[in-house]
């Protein structure tokens, strides 16, 4: 490695540095997200739907652990933030709740190829049926992976469903091009939540991931229910106090009507019920 491209490493790392110094304390949110085996287009399409509502940018964790240091969060915060730090991450700078942001992120869901030499987290099925292959070198990949298959009018057809890769288990490169070549991508390709600060408050990333529809529907219904249950019992709450007001004006109502008190609301309710009354002697006077 010559010396200039060391420095201008270095002076790219030092130029990280400053600029994640200076932006944490700006922004109300932060996350964290992990981005191992998630395509750079992902990434891309990421950014471009969050323009105007958060910044993606993708970091070396130890620039990261560094700035995160020379913030004046609480230590315990600090040392939280950092043992979540493995792998490849990015972080993402907004304004806006991060729950939303996060929610927003969770979309960028792809089916993934397994990569040649990687252990494979998921089991790995070469499914029945035809496939895109023509007779050739695959066929004879085929036939040293123990995958039956036939060959009809020139089109490969697998015979029965098939493991080929255990989970866990490294895929060669050779089970990597043909799973390619049969267009198998049993792999997700996903933003990994790892962590987020929302006004100074740590929220680790396992609570990101919540269901807003359903959240929203959950809060909609305890409003409802509290409403409710502050307008039978009389509680006088701003949100409560119009429908109280209208449910005692509609019980005194009634309870002048039913005691024949006159007044300018029940005087046409008093007259209805008598005129009413006096129909139904007259029926029975008749009978």
């Amino acid at each position: 490695m010559s010396l200039t491209l060391y420095q201008r490493r270095r002076e790219g790392k030092k130029q990280l540095l400053d600029y994640l110094v200076g932006e944490i304390p700006k922004h109300r949110g932060l996350m964290v997200i992990g981005i191992t085996g998630v395509e750079t287009s992902v990434v891309q399409s990421a950014r471009k739907a969050l323009k105007g509502k958060a910044t993606i940018r993708v970091v070396k964790n130890t620039v990261l652990s560094k700035a995160i240091d020379k913030t004046s969060l609480p230590e315990e915060v600090k040392s939280a933030l950092k043992t979540r730090l493995s792998a490849e991450n990015a972080v993402v700078f907004s304004d806006d709740s991060v729950f939303s942001v996060a929610a927003e992120l969770l979309r960028f869901k792809r089916n993934a190829y397994i990569k040649p030499n990687r252990s494979t987290p998921v089991d790995v099925i070469v499914p029945a049926g035809v496939t895109p292959l023509q007779p050739g070198p695959l066929t004879d990949s085929l036939t040293a992976l123990g995958i039956p298959f036939e060959v009809k009018k020139n089109l490969v057809y697998i015979k029965k469903d098939t493991l080929v890769v255990k989970k866990g288990e490294r895929v060669n490169a050779r089970i990597a091009e043909l799973l390619r070549a049969l267009d198998i991508a049993p792999l997700t390709s996903s933003f990994e939540l790892k962590l987020a600060l929302e006004d100074g408050l740590y929220i680790p990333g396992e609570k990101l991931n919540v269901d807003l529809s359903s959240f929203i529907r959950d809060l909609s219904s305890a409003h409802t229910s509290a409403l409710t249950l502050s307008v039978n019992l009389g509680i006088p709450v701003a949100e409560a106090m119009p429908l109280i007001l209208a449910q005692a004006a509609r019980n005194a109502l009634a309870l002048g009507v039913e005691a024949g008190y006159l007044s300018a609301e029940t005087l046409p309710l008093v007259l209805l019920r008598g005129i009413s009354a006096a129909k139904a002697l007259s029926e029975l006077v008749k009978v």
